[in-house]
């Protein structure tokens, strides 16, 4: 039987002349032979028992789709190429990419200041650049799955020029913007010292050393008295208050300081680490997978309901005091 021009149905390749093509005893599907012993079976395996028979055109054309990128043809049930990495229902992915400047690929472009890139799923990155570690930057778009434009475009800087951008998400969520990207041990460290110093600040804002200090706030603001008068009769109120005490709102200040840093160092560190963890984890999918682009696609994403619930605990925190105590 003649099978240039058709499918193998594990790689998608066309079989050639010289191909070394095994073809399945019950539904008589042709395999190339190291892609039927990396699976150790058939393809169509599931749909034995159904009494399924092979038929070259209808498969062909009714289980696989073309990447608009690239030109590889996908079965029809992936979300991304199995060999560039874009995603498969955008018309984007046909922009071709070009001007090749230092590695970097950037795709020519019709629209002004680049503004078309926010519409290509690499962002202008070339799918088959290699982003270290033995990792393209189609499979990293693969883990990632979403706004992948904005994090090819960082990682592709990293990587050339070793260079991140400043994330406001970062700084905004700390810990709980890593768990959300699936970063948890960092994040789970991040995320509990945040929690822990939220508690104790909370603890003390509701001490009576904390009411004597508020006190003390509005007696200068209703007095009329300029800026640093007041912050001078807040001084005084307190040096009243015993050691305890003292010690006390010195903690809750640097618990503040401490938790305004971690966010500022996670803003400004947060795309680098996220690099590192998505090259770490896409290569040890490709090392330990025997479907490696399948595991890429199921393993990458976020985890949006983790990351509600710890902004439920965040939210607990801040309301619960404030429904006991009154104010």
């Amino acid at each position: 039987m003649e099978f240039n021009g058709i499918k193998c149905p594990v790689c998608q390749e066309e079989f050639k002349d010289g191909d070394d093509i095994v073809v399945c005893p019950e539904c008589g599907a042709p395999h190339h032979r190291a892609c039927y012993e990396k699976e150790n079976r058939c393809a169509f395996e599931d749909k034995h028992s159904e009494g399924f028979e092979y038929d070259s055109q209808s498969e062909n054309e009714s289980s696989t789709v073309r990447c608009g990128n690239c030109g590889f043809d996908n079965p029809k049930t992936a979300f991304y190429c199995s060999k560039c990495g874009s995603p498969l229902n955008l018309e984007t992915q046909s922009r071709t990419y070009q001007n090749n400047r230092n590695g970097y690929q950037n795709p020519q472009s019709s629209m002004p200041f680049g503004f078309s890139d926010a519409f290509d799923p690499m962002g202008g990155v070339n799918p088959e650049e290699d982003m270290g570690d033995n990792v393209t930057a189609g499979e990293l778009s693969k883990y990632v799955r979403t706004n992948t434009p904005y994090f090819m475009r960082v990682f592709s800087r990293l990587k050339l020029f070793d260079k991140g951008k400043f994330s406001l998400a970062g700084f905004l969520f700390g810990g709980w913007y890593l768990l959300y990207r699936k970063m948890y041990k960092l994040g789970a460290v991040l995320t509990s010292l945040s929690i822990a110093m939220m508690i104790f600040e909370t603890y003390i804002e509701y001490s009576p050393a904390y009411t004597a200090l508020q006190q003390a706030v509005s007696s200068t603001s209703s007095g009329g008295l300029d800026y640093f008068s007041g912050y001078t009769r807040l001084i005084n109120a307190y040096a009243t208050l015993d050691s305890g005490s003292q010690l006390l709102l010195a903690l809750m200040g640097f618990c503040s300081a401490a938790r305004l840093v971690i966010q500022i160092v996670t803003g400004c560190l947060v795309n680098r680490w996220y690099f590192s963890d998505c090259k770490s984890k896409v290569k040890k999918i490709k090392d330990s997978e025997s479907n490696p682009n399948q595991a890429i696609e199921s393993k990458g994403g976020v985890n949006l309901p983790l990351a509600a619930s710890m902004f439920a605990i965040y939210f607990a925190i801040n309301v619960i005091p404030m429904l006991i105590f009154g104010y």
